[in-house]
C-alpha cells in the first residue's frame, strides 16, 4: 500500500479539493483505495457525501438518548480515527465504503484536541499500529492533512510514504513551506526513514502575469529544497465549489471541466512515476 499525505501548513489552498480527488481518480482507474479525512474541521467527508450528524454528534445529543439507543449507536456508526488512535475503537470498525475501490476514514472533530489528548512515550505511532490491524487490503491511502504541524500529522508521516504539497501562487504561497520542511525532516530523521516530498502540486491557477511570476518562485523554491514542482497545474475553476456544494467528487460532478481535467493529468503523472 503507497501511503500519500496531502499537506501544507497554509488553509485554503485545496489542499482537501486534491486529496480527495486523487483518491477519487485512483479508484476510477481500478486502484482499491483508502481515503482518510485527518482535518478536524471534516470538509472531505461532508464532499463525500457523509452525514456527520449520524457519525459525528454533539456529546450531549448521545447523552441524551435512551440506554438501547446509545447501544445501538455503538454497535452501528463507524468508528472515528480520534477513537482508533485512542485505542477505543478498532480502525476495521471505521472504514465506510463510499464508493466502488474507494473506502473513507472519517477523522472527527475530537481530532482538534489531539495535542492535548496524546502525551505518552510513542505517541507518533498510534496511526502506525492501528494500521497494521487492518484486514481490507489497499493499493493507495490518502490522507487529508490538518494545517497544524502537531501529533496528527506527526502520525500521519511516521506511517506514510509521501508528502504532496498543495499551494496556491500568491502573495503568501511560501510562508510556512520552509517550516514544513523542517517538519518532514524532523519525522524522517527520527521515526520514519522513507518518508519523502514527492512533490509540489501548484493549485487555484489563474491565467495571469502574476500568477506566472509566483509559480516562478514556488519553482525556485522547490529546487532550493530539493523537490520539484509537478508540470500538472490545477487552473482555478468555479466547477470545484459547485461539486461541493452537491457533495460530488469533482469527476462525477463535471468530467469536462477544467479542474477534473487537469486533476487527471495530475494523477497520471503522479503514476508515472512508478513506471
Amino acid at each position: 500500500m503507497r501511503i500519500v499525505a496531502f499537506s501544507n501548513q497554509k488553509g485554503g489552498v485545496a489542499k482537501t479539493t486534491s486529496s480527495y480527488a486523487m483518491a477519487v481518480g485512483l479508484a476510477k482507474r481500478g486502484n482499491k483505495v483508502l481515503v482518510i479525512d485527518a482535518d478536524p474541521q471534516e470538509n472531505l467527508s461532508m464532499t463525500a457525501g457523509i452525514d456527520l450528524n449520524d457519525i459525528d454528534p454533539d456529546p450531549e445529543d448521545i447523552d441524551a438518548l435512551s440506554p438501547e439507543e446509545q447501544k445501538y449507536f455503538e454497535e452501528n456508526v463507524p468508528a472515528k480515527l480520534f477513537e482508533v488512535m485512542k485505542g477505543e475503537k478498532d480502525i476495521n470498525k471505521a472504514i465506510i465504503p463510499i464508493a466502488e475501490n474507494l473506502d473513507l476514514i472519517v477523522g472527527g472533530i475530537d481530532l482538534a484536541s489531539a495535542d492535548m489528548t496524546f502525551n505518552d512515550l510513542g505517541r507518533e505511532r498510534l496511526i502506525k499500529t492501528a494500521f497494521k490491524k487492518l484486514k481490507k487490503k489497499y493499493d493507495y491511502c490518502i490522507f487529508d492533512c490538518s494545517p497544524a504541524l502537531g501529533v496528527v500529522l506527526m502520525n500521519i508521516l511516521t506511517v506514510a510514504d509521501e508528502v504532496v504539497i498543495p499551494l496556491e501562487p500568491g502573495a503568501y504561497s511560501l510562508q510556512g513551506l520552509s517550516r514544513l520542511y523542517k517538519f518532514i525532516d524532523q519525522i524522517h530523521e527520527y521515526t520514519n526513514d522513507k518518508l519523502k516530498v514527492d512533490g509540489i502540486l501548484v493549485t487555484k491557477v489563474r491565467n495571469t502575469a502574476n500568477s506566472k511570476i509566483w509559480i516562478n518562485d514556488i519553482e525556485e523554491k522547490a529546487e532550493l529544497l530539493g523537490t520539484k514542482v509537478y508540470k500538472s497545474k490545477i487552473r482555478l475553476n468555479v466547477s470545484v465549489e459547485e461539486a461541493q456544494t452537491m457533495k460530488m467528487d469533482i469527476f462525477e460532478y463535471s468530467s469536462g471541466s477544467a479542474a477534473a481535467r487537469d486533476y487527471d493529468d495530475f494523477i497520471d503523472e503522479f503514476l508515472e512515476e512508478d513506471e
